[in-house]
């Protein structure tokens, strides 16, 4: 018996790029003099590891069939054997009757923590109580705990400690080297103190990365910036070991996933005001559809974060490379990633001793606002 198939809900957005969009594309770039590339980040800045509550409420997924079957590999198929005799447990058999399960609700693992006599924090919100109901979603975690204990999980994880350092040792050491996060904190400029990070290494994950709301899981790391990483090798095999070194899109990830944590907070805090720009966003268009997104909310949200990564590679990357990310995001059908950057690139980056990003947070709104004023508008 092995893992029910799951459905795939989310892909990482790494998409193809078509190459006659480059040309249609003007990148406002900073001059090469003005590329400063900030120092190293410190190590204990960052933590790269596999989560025990996350791997454990993505095994839990797996087996009632609400996940994407995992890329091959050794750890996949250990994983399997192992697990495979608690398909019926009752917090597999409680998952399959959940009504909405995405393979992105393994973040409440993160809510788990205290290892190995684990505590569990219930979150005061979560958008897995809109979808499921809060009660349900307790008791799921509540149930997920206790298969933590029955399945004997913590000696499952510590008998592969040295397989987790090993593929978290070349994440480590990129995101030191190349000072990503350092580039990033550089842009936002927040006078608080630096935000610690953790990259969770995401073994059972084919399906991409996502960016976890550390304050709204568990307050209890409210100053962390998470997100998780999938093993995105599609042509692996049985004896093929996980790899996370990321390539070129580690740059991607970092920016993009630490921005919706940067941000979050500005969003809030700017609710009003952004939901007085929803005339821009249109439900039925097909690439909004096709990105999942519903609401005005999250498209400013994605293209928000998309325009900053823009900006971010106008600053540190070639004219050419800049150009390529920005194509990207055309055809990701992302319209308003590249209006961001602009505003951000002639009116922020360029100005390194003026205010920090929360203080030039209305500017992006005003900007949009004045490129795309409705009818009402343009009469007065």
């Amino acid at each position: 018996m092995g893992f029910p198939t799951g459905i795939c809900y989310y892909f990482l957005s790494m998409k193809p790029l078509l190459t006659f969009l480059l040309v249609l594309l003007s990148a406002h770039v900073l001059p090469a003099q003005s590329r400063i590339t900030p120092a190293p980040m410190p190590a204990d800045r960052v933590t790269v590891t596999v989560h025990p509550g996350i791997e454990l409420f993505t095994v839990v997924q797996l087996l009632a069939g609400k996940y994407p079957m995992p890329n091959k590999s050794p750890y996949a198929k250990e994983t399997e054997a192992y697990f495979v005799p608690f398909a019926n447990h009752p917090a597999v058999q409680y998952a399959r009757r959940l009504k909405k399960v995405y393979p992105d609700m393994a973040e409440l693992g993160y809510c788990l923590d205290n290892f190995p006599q684990v505590r569990v924090h219930y979150p005061e919100h979560s958008v897995w109580y809109s979808l499921n109901g809060k009660d349900s979603v307790q008791t799921y975690m509540r149930l997920c705990q206790q298969f933590f204990e029955d399945s004997h999980f913590w000696a499952f994880y510590q008998k592969h400690q040295a397989d987790y350092a090993a593929w978290a040792k070349p994440v480590q050491a990129r995101l030191a080297q190349e000072g990503l996060v350092n580039k990033l904190d550089s842009l936002y400029r927040f006078p608080t103190k630096a935000a610690r990070w953790a990259v969770y290494l995401d073994p059972l994950n084919g399906w991409g990365a996502h960016a976890i709301s550390a304050q709204e899981l568990n307050p209890r790391y409210a100053d962390q910036v998470a997100y998780t990483v999938g093993f995105l090798n599609r042509e692996s095999t049985e004896t093929t070991s996980p790899s996370f070194s990321l390539g070129t899109e580690a740059v991607v990830l970092v920016w993009h996933e630490g921005s919706h944590n940067y941000t979050r907070a500005l969003q809030r805090r700017y609710k009003d005001d952004i939901s007085k720009l929803a005339y821009l966003f249109n439900p039925t268009d097909a690439g909004m559809q096709r990105n999942n997104i519903h609401s005005w909310a999250h498209c400013f949200d994605e293209n928000l974060v998309r325009g900053v990564v823009i900006a971010l590679f106008r600053q540190y990357h070639s004219p050419k490379e800049a150009r390529k990310q920005a194509a990207q995001e055309v055809v990701g059908d992302f319209q308003y990633a590249g209006d961001i950057a602009d505003v951000i690139t002639a009116e922020y980056s360029r100005r390194p001793t003026g205010p920090d990003f929360a203080q030039f947070f209305p500017r992006i709104l005003t900007y949009l606002a004045q490129k795309y004023p409705t009818a009402e508008s343009t009469t007065r």
